[in-house]
């Protein structure tokens, strides 16, 4: 789950160092969620009844961290983390409120090698699973769309309190509201916006502060191909809790890079490159993301 992961390595260091205290932000420096993993799935849901999938294969590294005022610090580290995420969408045949409806469930396996001050180590498993119970679509016109859902991002997974995990130790409620222009051999612009509301970390007290997250695609549209952008800004704007005393320094991170995507109707593939540009308490990484879009049971529930 890339960011997620870069930062938890970053939280081990932090144990291991005094020295970075000062890059510390959510708990251990790690992201309930990855920003960046929409890529050009921003409200661009299926339109019609069945089960379908979205595989997500990332490779993300980073050879530096950051302290609070986004300068790099002067400790040698480095980390590369594997994961493969599978999305699994059901598409209603009804709707509600004049919407479509959707429940989604989200899986992620990590694999995460670290290296600090020349001392590696390899973690793997299975990540935090996030369901969103209703997701729901509106087409407002025949190019514009809006989407919103509530998603769950579950204590779950491979998670310790004392080593790099790939697994945060706490539930994170997070509310999303997406964008979409999309006009066929033209324009094509999204966003998405996401809060993360995090409860306490029963097993270390802790309670990671609030943030935002905003993702961004921008292209146009060439018969079935897309050439463009992608991106996303994170910004921690609550101070953490240690004890139910304030930690402090809040993460903040961006990325971007350019984006294509080839869309068959049936199925779909993205592939694109985010480049690190900006971190505040955490670390500036780098990923690459192969999206593929596959109907599993399409027009399951359909009439007729």
């Amino acid at each position: 789950m890339s960011r997620k992961l870069i930062a938890a390595a970053i939280g081990c260091t932090m144990l291991a160092a005094a020295s970075m205290k000062q890059a510390r932000a959510f708990e251990g420096g790690v992201s309930p969620y990855p920003a960046g993993a929409v890529g050009t799935n921003i409200a661009n849901l299926p339109p019609i009844p069945g089960l379908f999938a979205l595989e997500q294969f990332n490779y993300s590294f980073a050879n530096g961290l950051y302290g609070n005022d986004g300068k790099k610090l002067p400790i040698p580290f480095k980390t590369s983390v594997f994961s493969e995420t599978t999305r699994l969408l059901a598409s209603y045949p009804f709707h509600l409120l004049g919407a479509n409806v959707y429940t989604q469930l989200v899986i992620p396996v990590v694999s995460l090698h670290t290296s600090v001050f020349g001392q590696s180590s390899t973690q793997g498993g299975l990540s935090n699973i996030t369901l969103t119970p209703v997701l729901l679509q509106w087409h407002l016109s025949p190019n514009l769309t809006i989407a919103s859902g509530l998603d769950f991002a579950f204590e779950t997974g491979s998670y310790s309190p004392v080593k790099p995990s790939v697994a945060v130790g706490y539930t994170s409620v997070q509310p999303v509201f997406s964008v979409r222009y999309n006009v066929p051999n033209g324009i094509d612009v999204a966003i998405a916006n996401r809060l993360l509301l995090n409860t306490k970390n029963g097993t270390t007290n802790y309670r990671s502060g609030d943030g935002y997250v905003g993702e961004f695609e921008a292209g146009w549209n060439f018969g079935p191909w897309k050439l463009g952008v992608v991106g996303a800004y994170l910004n921690q704007f609550s101070d953490d809790k240690a004890n139910g005393v304030n930690v402090g320094n809040r993460m903040r991170t961006f990325g971007i890079g350019p984006s294509i995507v080839y869309d068959a109707r049936s199925w779909n593939v993205n592939l694109n490159y985010q480049q690190g540009i900006y971190a505040a308490n955490t670390a500036k990484s780098s990923s690459v993301w192969l999206n593929i879009a596959i109907p599993l049971w399409p027009g399951f529930g359909r009439k007729g």
